[in-house]
């Protein structure tokens, strides 16, 4: 297997004092395999930091009322594991069921219940005996082996092989957020946070129903975009939301934003911090670019960059949390529409809370890579060569001109392949929403790109350096130029360095 399994002897995770145990799998970093049973399971984001465990990840098992009762995740050991009578692992559930472990012997299984009683919503040490079976070639934890009506769904961290069966009662260690990682020679010319009490006048709520050229069924209206806090981190956010409801002519309303017109630029690292909702089935969520002279050229002309897009009913098997993708669009007219997409399942989901998106785009090619600071040495989930060109089924015709900027939450047509209201589970218990904590724009010093917004966005987070940002915003034209080698924001008669700073 890819992570050994290391002896710890009190080293923040230890059971009672003194005694050896052996760390299977902690999430932060985790190399090991989990391979999901019958059900789902995957690596997430911890959604509870509080009470024991205040770690960043965590593993998450889900067995549905239609799944078997022995739905979970297994993972095997290389060397079997020997010499402890007791395992440990954090949980938090959302029931008061009962999860079972299962290990093995030389090929004899042992299914056991816990020791401790199980309590929900909290997370809590929850141990079991194994002194039976001295060797564990693999650890198996089902989530549920209740007869269920309801979605039994259970967390799991810090998982131990211990000789003491006393639970811990010490939170383990607090993770950093993640950063987004910055090239040195990318600077930082937009930012939207949304710390404003209203969205800001560099964005356009968008009121349609017309499907948006995907047979989707909701209608776009302005109720479907607010601004507020997201309920997990208490972020200013952005807030696309889809309702089930009777609206005008349609059965669904949400909500659809861009910065055609009042924001746009040619070239750049383009990042956007979202957290999705739970899209099975139904939603279709995405963050996207498109040229911004798409109204004097019409689509797919003005050529389609797809940063993200969750919901395609490839995922429908118990994967749609994972399997996403980016795509490009171009072509010169609607009979004639070229598109490449690369679809990928995830090792960890990414409807479990804040992740970053980012775009790189340059003049030989658009990249799009997830959690970069996270995993800064990770290949990119999506990379198109755009080599300059005049053919018109040639991407690089299309993709060398300034482009604005896209988030929307769809509801069914051609990407989930639904088209009836009542085919949308996703919205069964209620409105679902999608969080942008903020969108970002950097740009090198290249003659080659362009930069413009007639509406400065709001100021940048303290932990990050002043920028042209601090710049007040108002109605005033914003250009960029490069002179003698120095990127410089005209703002109306006065100019900037990308620092803030005014050049006489």
């Amino acid at each position: 297997m890819k992570q050994l399994l290391i002896p710890l002897i009190c080293a923040g995770l230890c059971v009672g004092t003194g005694h050896a145990q052996t760390l299977v799998d902690d999430f932060e970093n985790s190399g090991r395999q989990w391979d999901e049973i019958s059900c789902s399971s995957f690596i997430v984001n911890n959604p509870y930091q509080t009470g024991l465990n205040v770690s960043c990840k965590c593993l998450e098992l889900l067995r549905t009322p239609g799944c078997e009762d022995w739905s979970g995740a297994i993972t095997h050991f290389t060397t079997p594991v020997t010499g402890y009578n007791y395992v440990h692992a954090l949980m938090y559930r959302n029931n008061d069921g009962m999860p079972n472990l299962k290990i093995t012997d030389n090929g004899t299984d042992l299914d056991m219940a816990p020791m401790t009683t199980i309590v929900a919503n909290e997370w809590q040490d929850v141990v079991f005996d194994i002194s039976s079976k001295p060797q564990a070639d693999f650890v198996f934890f089902m989530a549920d082996r209740n007869e269920l009506t309801a979605d039994a769904v259970v967390l799991v961290d810090d998982i131990i092989f211990s000789n003491d069966a006393t639970p811990r009662t010490e939170p383990n260690t607090a993770c950093t957020p993640v950063a987004p990682v910055v090239p040195g020679d990318y600077t930082l010319v937009w930012n939207a946070d949304f710390t404003s009490a209203s969205l800001p006048a560099n964005w356009n709520v968008e009121v349609r129903n017309d499907g948006g050229g995907n047979n989707e069924i909701q209608y776009y209206c302005a109720k479907g975009v607010s601004v507020g806090t997201d309920p997990q981190e208490g972020k200013h956010c952005l807030i696309l939301t889809a309702t089930k409801e009777d609206y005008m002519d349609k059965k669904c309303t949400s909500g659809r934003v861009n910065t055609q017109g009042h924001t746009y630029f040619q070239y750049g690292m383009i990042e956007a911090r979202i957290w999705f909702p739970r899209t099975a089935n139904g939603l279709w969520p995405a963050f996207w670019m498109m040229g911004n002279d798409i109204p004097q050229v019409g689509w797919p002309a003005c050529g389609e960059t797809d940063i993200i897009e969750l919901g395609n009913s490839n995922g429908f098997n118990g994967r749609q949390d994972r399997y996403f993708n980016g795509a490009s669009h171009w072509g010169p007219d609607w009979q004639t529409h070229y598109q490449y997409a690369n679809d990928i399942t995830n090792s960890y989901s990414v409807e479990d809370g804040f992740h970053i998106f980012t775009c790189v785009w340059t003049p030989e090619k658009v990249a799009m890579y997830l959690d970069m600071g996270t995993h800064p040495n990770a290949n990119p989930y999506y990379e198109m060569a755009i080599t300059p060109s005049t053919a018109s089924d040639a991407p690089g015709t299309y993709f060398h001109k300034p482009n604005h900027i896209l988030l929307n939450l769809a509801i069914g047509g051609n990407f989930p392949g639904i088209y009836n209201i009542d085919g949308i589970t996703a919205l069964n218990n209620g409105p679902c929403s999608m969080y942008i904590d903020w969108v970002r724009i950097y740009q090198r010093g290249d003659e080659n790109q362009s930069f413009h917004s007639d509406v400065l966005s709001e100021a940048i987070e303290p932990t990050t350096p002043q920028g042209i940002e601090s710049i007040q915003p108002s109605d005033i034209s914003i250009q960029k130029v490069l002179r003698n080698g120095q990127l410089l924001i005209i703002r109306g008669e006065k100019i900037y360095t990308t620092t803030g700073q005014s050049v006489q």
